[in-house]
């Protein structure tokens, strides 16, 4: 007769801790921090008692781990776990501790902001307070014990810099996206961050957040006014027609330090550029700011970057006047395949420079229809060549 083994029965739920948030900082400093220290090579020599501090301190290690956690979710399944000892499905559902994950993901990225604005923007040094003098008297009756001493003067204490900007901010860092984002934060003012409120989250972009903190930008903001780099890519365009704004395209160019990114450019070279590239066809620009998106700097720089790689004479062959729709078309291809534009100017340039080399294979992939077309765009008549001089 074989006997059968009795069903377990399942696991109890898990209760609520009375102190949440105390349990989430605990679990952070030991569990979180010994499956961090195996998963981050950068984590490898810090000891496992020291990996939350060491974490929570550089933004940029927040970053990482914040991405091992979507990565691999496996990693931290008996940590983050609901009442019934499943992982979540998403961020808003609640965990065994009595939050949601998105309220955790709150949490330390708060933690991590005030570390690092209280670490950049410390507190000012004051040179001690001179004390109260005393008659000799007075100063004899304290030394025999007559006399009460004077009390110290003291300063009253006052926040910090960076306790103040965290104040201002605290409600507004809520996600794990703004992480990489602390740094340039720390360049706002708290009356800046006051002003903006939850309208600072629609900048994602950390140059745009860069751009922010400057003195006239701020100015104008808190006037309800839209400063020109934070402005979309219509902004370029002239009230009264379809072409770009020459004198607007000039202040873009003035306030991106445009010169700066193209060697050998001075002001009339710059000038001349300018001339161009306001004067790209509205067909070329209806293809291309779609794939764009609406942002003046991007936009700004990308038809720069294609004027520095064609070439005056190439670049009004082809978004000029007499505008050669086919190879617009393939550029406007080659950026739709590819991520938004992101990171430094130059790191942004770089990147348009390596999609315009490949343009042509989005085009066409038969090697002699490619050379054929460049021999065709070569042929284009320069109708900025052959004129007399008045």
């Amino acid at each position: 007769m074989s006997a059968v083994a009795p069903a377990l029965a399942p696991l109890p739920p898990l209760i609520p801790p009375a102190q949440p948030v105390e349990t989430i900082r605990g679990l952070l400093r030991r569990e979180v921090a010994m499956v961090l220290k195996d998963a981050m090579p950068a984590l490898t020599l810090v000891p496992v008692e020291k990996v939350y501090d060491h974490v929570m301190a550089d933004p940029i290690l927040l970053e990482q781990a914040f991405r091992v956690l979507r990565a691999q979710p496996e990693l931290f399944k008996d940590i983050i776990t609901t009442p019934t000892r499943t992982m979540p499905q998403s961020d808003t559902d609640a965990l065994w501790c009595g939050r949601t994950l998105a309220e955790g993901i709150a949490l330390v990225v708060r933690a991590c902001a005030r570390r690092y604005f209280k670490q950049r923007l410390k507190a000012k040094k004051f040179a001690p307070l001179r004390q109260p003098d005393i008659g000799f008297w007075r100063a004899l009756g304290v030394l025999v014990g007559l006399a009460e001493p004077p009390r110290p003067v003291t300063r009253k204490p006052q926040p910090s810099a960076g306790d103040k900007l965290y104040a201002a901010m605290r409600d507004l860092l809520r996600y794990e996206w703004q992480v990489p984002l602390i740094p340039a934060y720390s360049n706002l003012s708290p009356q800046l961050v006051t002003s903006l409120g939850e309208k600072l989250l629609e900048y994602r972009d950390p140059l745009k957040v860069q751009l922010l903190s400057e003195q006239t930008t701020e100015n104008a903001l808190v006037d309800g006014k839209l400063p020109l780099l934070l402005s979309d890519a219509h902004r370029l365009m002239s009230a009264a027609s379809d072409n770009i704004n020459a004198e607007v395209l000039w202040n873009v160019c003035q306030k991106m330090r445009m010169a700066a990114l193209f060697p050998g450019y001075d002001t009339a070279e710059m000038r001349k550029a300018v001339s161009l590239v306001a004067a790209t066809s509205p067909a070329a620009l209806k293809i291309l700011m779609p794939v764009l998106g609406d942002d003046i700097r991007k936009f700004t720089l990308y038809l720069f970057t294609v004027y520095g790689t064609f070439g005056p004479a190439r670049y009004r062959q082809v978004l000029g006047a007499q505008c050669q729709n086919w190879v617009v078309e393939g550029m406007a291809q080659r950026i739709a395949k590819e991520q938004p534009l992101s990171g430094t100017h130059e790191e942004m340039k770089r990147t348009i420079e390596s999609w315009l080399d490949s343009t042509l294979e989005t085009v066409t992939t038969d090697e002699s229809q490619r050379g054929a077309m460049l021999d065709a765009l070569d042929k284009v008549p320069d109708k900025g060549k052959g004129k007399s001089k008045a």
